[in-house]
């Protein structure tokens, strides 16, 4: 699978490779759970139902509604299409919010947090096992 990328009203898609999404929220941006379901629905067109490993970063001045994280968290889209979850953090209001997901809202899966796109995308790699 070549690198392709879908460009949404609040999100970029990129499928990295046969297991690993990159999604992107836009800057300014409030991210509701009409966002999430439209990046799920976008995952699903393009996998076929197939899980991925997510990589997710977002923009300045971005962040998601308590409804939006708890839908990411717990819905059964979010069960049916994501395996892990390595979160991109930029800056300490970041980390308090991607804390706030993990720890609050404790997702059944793996999820860690990350400094930089390399290093998450490593960890990501060692969870191919979660996608088979």
């Amino acid at each position: 699978m070549t690198m392709r990328a879908l460009e949404l009203e609040s999100c970029t898609v990129t499928f990295i490779d046969e297991d690993i999404v990159h999604t992107h929220f836009k800057d300014d941006h409030l991210v509701s759970v009409e966002d999430v379901q439209r990046m799920f629905e976008a995952i699903e067109a393009e996998r076929d139902g197939r899980k991925v490993l997510l990589m997710v970063s977002v923009g300045l001045n971005t962040t998601m509604s308590n409804e939006a994280r708890a839908f990411a968290a717990h819905s059964p889209e979010s069960s049916m299409h994501i395996a892990a979850d390595a979160i991109i953090v930029r800056d300490f209001g970041h980390q308090l919010a991607a804390n706030v997901f993990v720890r609050h809202h404790k997702p059944g899966r793996p999820i860690q947090m990350f400094p930089d796109r390399d290093s998450a995308l490593a960890w990501l790699r060692t969870q191919r096992h979660l996608v088979v």
